[in-house]
């Protein structure tokens, strides 16, 4: 069942590919500007290359294996139990990501914010 999720302030997008440029489907989660924030700190922290280089600012667009190696990412940092309030937003980017890299077909990930 769909969930209803309330984000306060700007919005993060994280959606994936499977197809061509011109006919795709795509899954994707959104979450706030500041749990990315937090998620990219603790990154960067821990050497998780793929996940701070999301700290950058403007949109962000990975292939199939920067899905894989941000999926890998992810799920260190829920490993590591550091932002337990978080783990709900780091499994649906796990998912997300993962998704993409098991693909057959082309992939691939975009991260946005939206303009303004």
């Amino acid at each position: 069942m769909p969930r209803c999720v309330r984000h306060h302030g700007s919005v993060v997008e994280f959606r994936a590919f499977r197809g061509t440029r011109r006919s795709s489907v795509y899954r994707a989660h959104s979450l706030s500007d500041g749990a990315l924030a937090r998620i990219v700190a603790v990154a960067a922290t821990g050497n998780l290359a793929e996940l701070a280089a999301l700290g950058r600012p403007g949109s962000h667009e990975l292939d199939r294996r920067g899905a894989r190696r941000l999926a890998e990412e992810v799920n260190a940092i829920r490993a590591r139990a550091t932002l337990l309030d978080l783990d709900g937003e780091l499994t649906a980017i796990a998912e997300v990501a993962s998704w993409c890299a098991r693909s057959r077909e082309r992939s691939w990930l975009r991260v946005a914010r939206p303009p303004g």
